[in-house]
């Protein structure tokens, strides 16, 4: 089942589900919330001789040297907002601006949102499931495969909603994301995976 939005609304009253920081009423869809972007932003080094085998799992690339990433300030030394320009074919991964809590009774999927879509903009590639017991901020892999340079600006742009389940039955603590030591991006605040 779907959760609708009274529901979402019933959910994030009584604390089940939780954002931080707290959602504006411009975030609230009929069956979905949209996440706003944030203000981190991680790249791959562009690199020839870099080969990895993710057999071996997301630590395969943990190394930092290959990778960039950078926290944007609000607003620039000048006062003007940051924003990130998107080229033409280009790859990042960007995170919410919310942290979010998911009860062991739900489970959700994050999306990219038409809106953005339609200029060639796609949000999140393969892994949309948010798994009951989530604890942390979302990790976007945003690929620009449209003709034009896109201006991403954090907490302005919503590129993605997020949609709830409900679970046939509430899972327990030792089954929740979060228990095993292979769950890696449990409390993320970065994209980079965390070295073991």
């Amino acid at each position: 089942m779907i959760l609708s939005q009274p529901q979402i609304r019933e959910c994030v009253e009584r604390g089940e589900i939780r954002f931080d920081p707290p959602l504006e009423e411009r975030q609230w869809g009929e069956a979905s919330i949209d996440l706003r972007l944030g203000y981190k932003f991680t790249k791959f080094r562009a690199s020839d001789s870099a080969i990895f085998s993710m057999a071996k799992g997301i630590a395969a690339v943990a190394n930092t040297a290959l990778w960039h990433e950078e926290i944007f300030e609000e607003r620039d030394a000048f006062g003007k907002r940051r924003t990130y320009v998107l080229d033409q074919g280009e790859f990042i991964l960007a995170q919410t601006l919310e942290h979010i809590w998911m009860p062991r009774t739900l489970i959700a999927m994050v999306e990219g949102r038409s809106t953005y879509a339609r200029v060639g903009l796609s949000m999140h590639q393969t892994a949309p499931w948010i798994q009951p017991g989530w604890d942390g901020q979302i990790t976007l892999e945003i690929r620009n495969s449209g003709p034009l340079r896109i201006e991403l600006t954090p907490r302005d742009d919503m590129p993605c909603q997020l949609t709830f389940f409900q679970l046939t039955s509430e899972l327990a603590e030792d089954e929740a994301y979060g228990s095993r030591p292979t769950d890696i991006f449990q409390n993320q605040t970065s994209a980079l995976p965390r070295k073991k």
